[in-house]
């Protein structure tokens, strides 16, 4: 099933957009006492070179090669964590939603051409070739998508590895929901109306959480071609967030 066209997109996208002119760095990594503009920007980054390089070692635990050609870091926002890709990577593109968070993102860009910042409102990577980067990592972005878009997503990140690439990204868990059921219906009701607008009547941006169930993304893995190598719990046993690793057949 594909996902449907990018309208439902949109009230992401503006709340992003709301998110990058306010306060960008909190938006991309949220922490107790930096909202309001007070994140370092030194320290923001540092948070980021500190995440892959514990992803790298999770995966070299695992005796997992990464060839260090081209990166995908989808939902860069202002690139905290492109910008740790590229002292990893010859090539790094980063893809966002909001064209506010790339705009800063290119301000802080320290690597030259080595970087890209792509600007993707779709349910697709149309920008993306097949089989074009050797490695995908997506973290606390997918849960921000309704479910039906993240299975598109997760098929796209399949589609432009490379044999033997790999991707590694991290979701919210939960009970399995059909889409075009009753319950599938109460879902978005609940997520994309009621949620937004109790959080319009407290003065925020309307964000949206969302989840996928495990099998869902074990499913969608497995159509699209790709073995999924390892699952790793995030929440300490209680299953609600997710890392997956996927490498390309």
């Amino acid at each position: 099933m594909r996902p449907p066209d990018e309208s439902g997109l949109a009230p992401i996208r503006d709340a992003f957009e709301e998110f990058a002119r306010a306060d960008p760095m909190y938006a991309a990594l949220s922490k107790q006492g930096c909202e309001g503009g007070r994140w370092d920007p030194d320290a923001f980054f540092a948070r980021g070179r500190t995440e892959v390089g514990e992803v790298l070692d999770y995966l070299i635990s695992m005796r997992l090669d990464v060839p260090r050609g081209d990166a995908l870091d989808f939902g860069c926002a202002i690139g905290r964590l492109t910008q740790a890709l590229a002292g990893k990577f010859d090539h790094v593109v980063g893809v966002d939603i909001s064209a506010s968070m790339l705009e800063a993102a290119r301000l802080y860009n320290q690597h030259g051409s080595r970087v890209e910042y792509v600007l993707n409102t779709g349910p697709a990577l149309n920008f993306a070739a097949d089989q074009s980067f050797d490695f995908v990592y997506s973290n606390k972005v997918l849960q921000h998508i309704p479910p039906e878009y993240q299975a598109g997503y997760i098929r796209e990140f399949v589609r432009v590895l490379r044999p033997g690439g790999l991707a590694v990204f991290q979701t919210r868990n939960g009970p399995l929901i059909k889409p075009g059921t009753v319950r599938a219906w109460l879902y978005t009701a609940n997520r994309r109306y009621i949620r937004r607008g109790l959080q319009r009547l407290k003065g925020q941006p309307p964000y949206e959480m969302h989840f996928i169930a495990r099998a869902w993304v074990e499913e969608t893995v497995a159509i699209a071609g790709a073995q999924l190598v390892d699952v790793f719990d995030l929440s300490h046993g209680r299953g609600g967030s997710l890392r997956y690793c996927v490498r390309k057949a």
